[in-house]
Order: structure tokens, then C-alpha cells, then sequence
């Protein structure tokens, strides 16, 4: 956490300006999902409709377009500038260590090979995006707490049991992937070891004892990793079979009311709407929290400058 945390320092600004796009798109777009509902409350208590709500809902949809290519944009410059910093970190720590200190060429490579390309790829194609979901998730919690409290609590009553169940998906996949991932360095540094060393081992014989502790930590890391996709597989479908019950509960209590007339049809489908946004939260989170237990694992085994 500490590379990523100097990361976000170096790059303060374009993430600020990444998080506040962010924020400002799912802005947009919840309040035109709000007005949306609104409309429908029009429409069902046969109130007059003024054009210059339609003009304000066309506004808001051309807003929302706007604002949504805006954040793509700056998150992905954002991400890419701190995959930047990784790099040229890297690059300067690995310079200087070369200058005072002999550094060994096998595991420079492999880090560079590995542990360098695969944090270089989550900063620039998932962070942000994970990013994004779950300040929509808060922001869209925040909202339906604000518009009713009743049908907010059908929501998030089954969903802090889903995040129980997430909590522990999740520990058990992260430990799948990290038992991999040695056993992948492993395997990196013996091959590096014999390239590099390859006519001492030649001369002593010792192909055949390399191959052996090669092959044997490549068994474990395809056992692990054909492990990590079956339980992926199952937590997930679980995990998006689960996140049905608060909606099932939101249609429930919320029909109830519109029948009672507590609230109006628009209210309840701006309910729905926005449920659907943590839903897909929710389903996605132990793929998350897993790979990110292995970027944040890759991050710490790079020395930057």
C-alpha cells in the first residue's frame, strides 16, 4: 500500500480531477434518473408536464453523455500517468541500485517481466473502473437514504449480509491467488537462475534438478490457478444469485406502499434504477478484492524510486 499511496501522491492532482469527474458523472446521472422518476409521478397523478422539464430531462441526458466521456478520459490519463510513475520509478531505483550495489540481472528481469507488468496493467485498465463503482455505490447509498429511509433498509439490510458472505469469498480466493503467485516467482527465478547460470549448471549436471523444482512449482501454480477459476466461478454466480434478494425485497415492501399510496410509481422505479448500480457492485466484489490483493502484492515486491 505504501507504493500506491506514494503513487497517488505523485499523481495528486489528475487523481483529484479523476475522483471529482467521477463524482460529478454519477451526479449527473442519479438526478436524471430522479427526475425520470418524477415524471412518471406526473404522468400517474395526471399533472400537467411543462416543456421546460422535457428540455431540462434532454439537458441532463446531454449533461450525463458529457460528463461520462469526461471521466473515461481523465481516469484512464490518470491511471496511465501513475502506470508511468511506476515505471520510470522502477527504472531510477534499479539505476542507482545498479551504480552502488551489484544487482542481480535475473531478478531485475523477472520483477520487470512480472511483478512490473502486471501492476502496470491493473493501474491502467481496472483500478479506476473499480474506483468509480464503489463511489457510485456510496453516493447512491447517501441518495436513497435521503428519499426513504424503509424501502433504503430493504436494500441494505440483505446487502450487509451479501458483504459477510463477499468478506469471506474474497479471503479464501486472495489466498488462492497469493500461494500462486509464489510459487510463480518460484518458478521465474529458478528459470532466470539457469539462463543465467547455465554453463556452471552445465558443467556440474544440474539441469535435471532445475527442471525438477521448475516442474514442481509449475504443478502447484496450475493447480492453484485451475483452483482460483472453478471457486471464482461458483462465488460469483452465488454472489450474483444473491444480490437478487434486495430487489425481490425492494419490489415487495415498495408495491405494498405504491398499492397503499405511501409513495408513487416513479419513486419506486427510481428505487429500482439505483439498486441495480450496488447490485452490480456487490456481484463483482470477490473478483475485485482478489485481484486486488494481487496487485497490491505485486506493488510491494518493486522498489521505486
Amino acid at each position: 500500500m505504501a507504493n500506491l499511496l506514494l503513487l497517488i501522491k505523485r499523481n495528486k492532482i489528475w487523481v483529484a480531477l479523476g475522483i471529482l469527474m467521477t463524482i460529478l458523472s454519477n451526479l449527473s446521472q442519479m438526478t436524471f434518473v430522479y427526475l425520470i422518476g418524477k415524471l412518471v409521478n406526473h404522468i400517474e397523478s395526471h399533472s400537467s408536464i411543462k416543456l421546460s422539464f422535457i428540455l431540462l430531462i434532454a439537458l441532463l441526458m446531454a449533461t450525463n453523455a458529457f460528463t461520462l466521456l469526461l471521466k473515461q478520459y481523465i481516469g484512464r490519463l490518470s491511471t496511465e500517468k501513475m502506470a508511468h510513475s511506476l515505471r520510470m520509478g522502477y527504472a531510477k531505483r534499479l539505476i542507482k541500485k545498479t551504480v552502488k550495489e551489484k544487482t542481480s540481472a535475473s531478478l531485475a528481469m523477472s520483477v520487470a517481466q512480472n511483478e512490473l507488468a502486471q501492476a502496470n496493467n491493473y493501474l491502467s485498465n481496472t483500478l479506476f473502473d473499480i474506483a468509480g463503482m464503489l463511489i457510485m455505490a456510496l453516493l447512491v447509498t447517501a441518495y436513497l437514504l435521503l428519499q426513504n429511509v424503509l424501502l433504503t433498509l430493504a436494500i441494505l439490510i440483505p446487502t450487509l449480509l451479501i458483504l459477510i458472505y463477499v468478506s469471506f469469498s474474497s479471503r479464501r480466493l486472495s489466498a488462492i491467488v497469493s500461494l500462486a503467485q509464489n510459487e510463480k516467482n518460484k518458478m521465474n527465478k529458478v528459470a532466470y537462475s539457469l539462463i543465467h547460470a547455465f554453463p556452471s549448471v552445465k558443467i556440474f549436471g544440474g539441469e535435471k534438478l532445475c527442471l525438477n523444482a521448475y516442474n514442481e512449482s509449475f504443478d502447484v501454480w496450475k493447480k492453484q490457478w485451475e483452483k482460483m477459476g472453478r471457486l471464482s466461478a461458483l462465488y460469483n454466480t452465488l454472489s450474483g444469485v444473491l444480490s437478487r434478494i434486495p430487489l425481490l425485497l425492494l419490489l415487495l415492501i415498495g408495491g405494498f406502499m405504491v398499492i397503499r399510496g405511501d409513495i408513487l410509481m416513479g419513486t419506486l422505479i427510481v428505487f429500482v434504477i439505483m439498486q441495480g448500480s450496488l447490485s452490480e457492485s456487490i456481484m463483482n466484489l470477490p473478483n475485485w478484492i482478489a485481484n486486488f490483493k494481487v496487485f497490491t502484492t505485486n506493488l510491494s515486491r518493486i522498489d521505486i524510486e
